[in-house]
């Protein structure tokens, strides 16, 4: 009788996550190509997978929305160590061999770090109209360069706009400095790791992600509505979570 594998029909193994042998995850769980996603257990751990042809390339929008959900959907229901999105194998053997079991002990030590954890992602954007309004009130040098150059045609006021420019984006800077700053020290007493994103465009002004234990998230989910509270006509919170712990496990690795 003759058995076939992924590999014989062109298919490998789609690899999500890392997660205990022991997790249960939901029948119906669907990944990357809208394949079932089950566990390739090595001893006490699994990789989370599914399969996929290997002869197409993975690249789309689709693709890696339905990676992220499914690690999202696995964090839910336990600790797990994200794999690079694209990670695919040529079977299970494979990803036994080549994968979990040489790395099981780091496995093991991670997966203990992260249980009861789960990774949240707070974003802070200032009111753009709001910030500015802020700035030239407190700073008359840039009151008066701004009302010069209302006055004053755009050709005969360049040198005058070019150093207003600069005062701005100084004044900007140091003021999202001290507000990130403020924001930083209240929600780093209810979090176990966090990591601080770098922030675009003039109304950014904090990106981070934090680890967060599972039983102080209400205690931490309040700090953040506090903070809402605190900001609220100068700038918007947005709290993104729980999902995989991204920001703190090295997925090239």
């Amino acid at each position: 009788m003759t058995v076939t594998t992924p590999s014989d029909i062109g298919l490998g193994c789609y690899v999500y996550g890392i997660v205990a042998a022991d997790l249960v995850v939901p029948p119906d769980l669907r990944g990357v190509g809208d394949q079932l996603v089950c566990l390739a257990p090595s001893g006490d751990v699994a990789a989370v997978m599914s399969l996929v042809d290997s002869n197409v390339a993975l690249a789309g929008r689709a693709d890696l929305l339905a990676h992220g959900q499914v690690l999202d959907k696995i964090a839910e229901l336990g600790p797990v160590i994200p794999v690079r999105f694209g990670s695919v194998l040529e079977n299970r053997e494979a990803v036994a061999g080549d994968l979990l079991e040489p790395g099981r002990e780091r496995f093991r030590a991670m997966l203990r770090d992260l249980a009861g954890h789960a990774q949240f992602v707070v974003r802070a954007r200032y009111d753009e109209k709001q910030v500015l309004t802020e700035v030239v009130a407190e700073n008359p040098e840039i009151a008066q360069l701004r009302k010069l150059t209302r006055e004053q045609p755009e050709d005969s006021s360049y040198g005058e706009r070019v150093r207003l420019g600069e005062l701005v984006a100084k004044a900007l800077e140091t003021k999202s400095a001290a507000d990130g700053r403020a924001m930083l020290l209240e929600i780093e007493r209810h979090v176990t790791a966090l990591n601080v994103r770098e922030t675009a465009g003039i109304n950014g002004l904090l990106d981070v992600a934090v680890l967060v234990e599972d039983s102080r998230r209400a205690e931490f989910e309040q700090a953040v509505e506090g903070l809402a509270e605190r900001f609220a006509g100068r700038a918007r919170l947005k709290l993104i979570g729980p999902t995989a712990p991204y920001d703190f496990v090295d997925t090239e690795e």
